[in-house]
Parts: C-alpha cells; structure tokens; sequence
C-alpha cells in the first residue's frame, strides 16, 4: 500500500504542472462527487500519500474520497464543499510537491560518511545536521540538534506517520532522520557508517514531529 502511495503521488507532477500554469490551472475541472477518470485517480493517490484517504485510487470520486476531500479543507483553511477546485487542488499538489522535494534530497546524499558535528555535504552530516539541512532545502527552518528537533513542529501518532515526517529515537531523543514510507527511514547514523535507509522496526521509536503540513 505505502509503495502505491508514492507511486500515485509521483503522478501529480504532472498534473501540479498544469497546477502552475496560470489560466491552464484555473481551466482544470471541478471534481466532486460523482466525478471519474484520470484526474479523480490522481487526486486520491495525492490524498492517499498525504494521509487523508485510507482507500485505494479507483478513479471514482465516491463518499470516501468526498469525507477525505472535506476532513483537508477543514484542516487546511478551505471551505470544507467536498469539491476539488483551483484553491483545494493547488494545496494539494503543493503539499505533496513538498513532501518529494525533501525525501528527493535526502536521497542525493545516500552513502555520505557520517561526519560528527558535520551540517553540510562538503564536510558529511551528524543525524540532526542532515534532517536540518534536508528540510532546509525545503524552505522549512527546524532546531539544530536532536532533542529540540523532537520538540519543534507538530507531534503525530504512529498511525498518521507520512513520508517527510521527522523520526525519533531513544528516551532522551538522541537521534532523528526523515520517514521515507513503507516502513523504513533516512538517517545518518554515526560515526564509521554513512547516510543509508534503515527499517523502524530495528530503532527506539519515541516521537514523530511534523513540519509539511497539518496532523
């Protein structure tokens, strides 16, 4: 499922390119109950990866699509109509715009040497130093260290994780790195390892902080 949902979400980019192109974007089509296609499917993949429909992209925009659809306009500001038009798409494709430019940056550094104290990829990364920076890049500004990562943005329940949510670990927190989905997670470990992509289940979960959007 969590593999699906990246692979749906990656089919907004074109879409989002229509999203930001002026009178192309506000030609797009309403989308509402009742709707169906190409452009329904997409919508509930970028739904699905943000979290909001636990539900698979059929391409029928039905009274689970319509609850998910109204549940992010409550939660982002918009009236809560159930219809996708020009403002719900465009937050929509933006969120989920975001949530690949940070997993697609962490990625670039697969393989960095861990660096202790290092906050840049000329010198490699301690863990909190990566997350700052990755997110950085992302227009998002985060604490420097650990334990006030852990304490800053939004906190999630395990079962809202999403991809670009910050990961915690240990009591005090004393690592983090950035949730990539199925599973599994980008960090820089320590020193003597690189930065790599390990599996939740083998670390001390603690906290889940959001900073891409709402919970």
């Amino acid at each position: 499922m969590k593999t699906r949902k990246r692979a749906f979400a990656l089919l907004c980019i074109v879409l989002a390119a229509v999203s930001f192109a002026g009178s192309a974007f506000a030609a797009s089509p309403l989308l509402r109950w009742g709707s169906r296609g190409e452009a329904v499917r997409q919508m509930q993949g970028n739904l699905i990866y943000l979290g909001y429909l636990n539900d698979r992209a059929d391409g029928i925009f039905g009274a689970k699509t319509d609850a998910a659809v109204r549940l992010y306009q409550r939660k982002n500001g918009l009236a809560a109509d159930g219809i996708i038009g020009s403002a719900t798409r465009g937050k929509i494709v933006k969120e989920v715009l975001l949530l690949n430019s940070i997993l697609d940056t962490a990625k670039q550094y697969l393989g960095l040497p861990y660096k202790t104290a290092g906050t840049s990829p000329e010198t490699g990364f301690d863990c909190s130093g990566f997350t700052q920076y990755v997110f950085k890049r992302a227009g998002i500004t985060i604490p420097r260290v650990s334990r006030d990562q852990a304490k800053a943005g939004m906190a999630v329940p395990y079962s809202q994780m999403r991809p670009g949510d910050l990961v915690c670990f240990n009591s005090p927190v004393s690592h983090v790195g950035i949730y990539i989905g199925g599973g599994k997670f980008i960090h820089s470990p320590k020193p003597g390892d690189v930065i790599k992509i390990t599996e939740l289940k083998y670390m001390d979960l603690t906290a889940i902080r959001r900073f891409t959007g709402t919970v």
